[in-house]
């Protein structure tokens, strides 16, 4: 199972005078096409792939090419990691800091 890790600075946002809750509603919209769940955390959410599929990358390719690109999206995110197993439970999840490989991507 792949899950996709965000957390973003809320301080950050407030200070810029932007609203949170629209921040995340652009975030879930760019999840809708995907199907994943949502389950919300304090200062982020886990994005979890549908555990009836075999395999998820379908579902988080559209939300990480969108978001890698996105450059509010970088400003405010404080984390941002894919977790994987490769589908099978018994496995522990490998960790994958995608805000990272975002940021080194834009230098480029």
């Amino acid at each position: 199972m792949m899950k996709m890790l965000i957390e973003l600075n809320n301080e950050l946002i407030e200070n810029d005078g932007y609203s949170i809750e629209m921040m995340w509603a652009e975030i879930d919209e760019i999840f809708s096409t995907s199907n994943c769940t949502k389950e919300v955390l304090n200062n982020g959410a886990i994005y979890s792939g549908d555990t009836h599929k075999k395999s998820h990358l379908a579902d988080f390719f559209i939300p990480f090419s969108t978001l890698s690109t996105s450059e509010w999206f970088r400003k405010y995110a404080l984390t941002w990691t894919l977790y994987d197993n490769d589908d099978d439970e018994d496995l522990p999840y490998q960790e994958e800091d995608l805000l990272e490989l975002a940021l080194k991507n834009v230098e480029i």
